[in-house]
């Protein structure tokens, strides 16, 4: 007897893709590799899906449609907070997609995504205020884009901790941040079309060739996916043709090496600093917080390359960027070791990792514009979430 096609085929197909697309990124991954995982031909995969992109497009969506369905048949936020915990903790690859991978997607594609994220965010608001009816809308939303921030942070490592244990941990970490203390905030301002303004008659600055060059291969790359960026693309965003970025930067690599360079220095800089000013470990800790912040705020593309570009380098510069990022994860442990003392290594590595994933999500997703006093609420809470209070 032939095999009855299951009536979830195409979920299946979604959470295949998913996961092939987190271990080895989007244009590393064909519609075979995904048939292969499924035991069924590619034939049968395109009876659901165009092409690839599809593919994504449609992953994506799906992504998003779980979160808000869980939200949604939520009766309050306790229960959200422990839906959203055990499925973070059991597919990684479902918030993967969401978040690296629909660069890959054409405009109109991600701009159906962002209205859609959008919409996840304002779908825990309504709990959030239940919850807390102190908070306005625009703390509200703050506090909800953190939450999903700190619970998405599960897709960016492979820390092992028993899976009960860990979402325990994984709730606990959404429930500080969903009930940080939060000041009154200011609404986003407008949206201003055009770059940095200056000020009227004042000259302009002359950017050197070399160094536009790189601040516009570092926007493309975060934007875009380094394999989706062409050095014609390059030289066209800095008003020059593509041999003229090869006079600077022989070949793209480069540009991605030096992006990653400037990222390792500016990290390393503001951990010195940290830990010269710091008197004691409970210091050190909020310090480090706020030179992230500040880090995450000035350099978003830069932070997202360092984030999401890793596996793109040559193989000594993805090992330097490895053993780098590993570092700056062990100073971020060591102090909050000393503020929760008796929490092993995996518990605390993971709590970072969620500070960390939470600025990156609140600061790059739902809106373009911060708020004016978005340093002091992601200080507010990230210290919520590191000293779990």
């Amino acid at each position: 007897m032939a095999a009855r096609r299951p009536p979830n085929r195409k979920a299946l197909i979604r959470a295949a893709a998913a996961e092939l697309f987190l271990q080895r990124g989007y244009h590393n991954v064909s519609v075979t590799d995904v048939a292969d995982t499924l035991g069924i031909t590619a034939s049968a995969l395109y009876h659901h899906y165009r092409n690839k992109q599809d593919l994504l497009l449609h992953t994506v969506l799906g992504s998003l449609d779980t979160v808000d369905a869980l939200i949604g048949e939520a009766g309050d936020l306790e229960a959200a907070l422990s839906a959203l915990a055990a499925l973070v903790t059991g597919e990684r690859g479902v918030l993967a997609v969401w978040e690296r991978e629909a660069r890959n997607l054409e405009d109109a594609q991600r701009a159906a995504i962002l209205e859609q994220e959008i919409e996840v965010v304002a779908r825990l608001v309504p709990l959030l205020r239940e919850e807390r009816p102190e908070l306005g809308e625009a703390e509200a939303q703050l506090v909800a884009r953190a939450v999903l921030g700190a619970l998405g942070s599960r897709v960016r490592h492979r820390i092992a901790l028993p899976k009960r244990r860990h979402e325990q941990l994984m709730r606990l970490i959404a429930s500080a941040a969903a009930h940080a203390p939060v000041r009154t905030a200011a609404a986003p301002p407008a949206r201003r079309p055009g770059s940095a303004a200056s000020s009227p008659g004042s000259p302009a600055l002359r950017i050197p060739r070399r160094e536009q060059l790189l601040t516009e291969a570092i926007r493309l790359f975060d934007e875009r996916g380094f394999q989706s960026v062409t050095m014609a693309d390059i030289g066209e965003a800095g008003g020059i043709v593509a041999s003229g970025v090869y006079r600077h930067f022989p070949r793209k690599s480069d540009l991605l090496i030096a992006a990653v360079n400037r990222g390792g220095e500016r990290i390393r800089t503001s951990v010195e600093t940290a830990l010269d000013r710091a008197a004691d470990p409970g210091e050190a800790l909020e310090l480090l917080l706020r030179a992230h912040i500040a880090v995450s705020l000035e350099q978003t593309h830069l932070m997202g390359i360092l984030s999401n570009e890793r596996d793109q380098l040559p193989d000594r510069e993805r090992t330097a960027l490895r053993r780098l990022q590993a570092d700056y994860l062990d100073v971020w442990v060591q102090a909050l070791g000393a503020v929760l003392p008796g929490r092993e290594s995996a518990e605390l590595k993971i709590i970072v990792h969620a500070v960390h994933g939470m600025i990156y999500f609140t600061i790059r997703v739902g809106r373009t514009d911060p708020w004016p006093d978005l340093s002091q609420h992601l200080m507010d809470l990230g210290m919520a979430v590191l000293t779990q209070e």
